[in-house]
């Protein structure tokens, strides 16, 4: 059997009903997951959730042993300081899926989702942007933890490609790759770290995202 099903089957606990996560939850869950005793292959808690929003709103449901197994990068439990922060740090995550996955149901009040990123190092933020010879951004920036995580999960899902190579649909994607990239190379001009409205239009597309997959169900129904 699946550890992680297993642990979840012998845990029922973990699945009980929940409110959404407050703040100091999800500071919690910043926490743990950056804890020293997990593997160097597990996902920070930004990358996770980027990870987890793309599964939610993507062409078909993940198993939740599929999502735990490529957050934590293995496919064994992971190793916390005590069994009390393993239980805490599952729990939390599993909130956060149902957090996710609730937001995006086209019955619930819209303005439920918000992409749990954190803030940036002042050391690690370079501005204004500058490339490495391979093009890409160097440092760090808001957002780009958040959105490796949600390109990894596209990739790992061959069928993303039908939104991709869509000539109608594909810009739908332009502000998860925006926030991937840290700039815009069609746009020199353009100041990521100064646009306040970048996350507004990044939940919107998030939205669209998720009603192009139910359309594409049902045509493919």
């Amino acid at each position: 059997m699946n550890f992680f099903v297993d642990y979840i089957a012998h845990h029922p606990s973990l699945l009980a009903p929940h409110n959404r996560l407050t703040e100091d939850e999800q500071d919690d869950l910043f926490s743990l997951l950056n804890q020293p005793h997990l593997p160097d292959t597990a996902m920070t808690a930004e990358m996770a959730d980027g990870y987890l929003t793309a599964c939610a709103i993507g062409p078909h449901p993940v198993d939740t042993a599929e999502w735990l197994e490529a957050v934590f990068g293995q496919t064994s439990m992971p190793a916390c300081a005590n069994s009390e922060q393993k239980d805490r740090l599952l729990h939390l995550l599993l909130c956060r899926w149902r957090d996710i996955v609730h937001a995006f149901n086209p019955a619930s009040e819209p303005g439920l989702f918000q992409p749990m990123i954190g803030s940036v190092m002042e050391d690690e933020h370079i501005i204004p942007c500058r490339l490495d010879e391979d093009g890409r951004r160097m440092g760090e920036w808001l957002g780009r933890d958040w959105a490796i995580g949600f390109v990894s999960a596209v990739q790992r899902d061959a069928v993303w490609k039908n939104l991709i190579e869509d000539e109608e649909h594909w810009p739908l994607m332009a502000p998860m790759i925006l926030l991937f990239q840290g700039y815009d190379p069609e746009d020199p001009g353009y100041r990521l770290d100064e646009d306040e409205q970048v996350l507004v239009r990044l939940v919107s597309a998030l939205h669209e995202v998720s009603q192009y997959w139910c359309r594409f169900g049902q045509v493919a129904a």
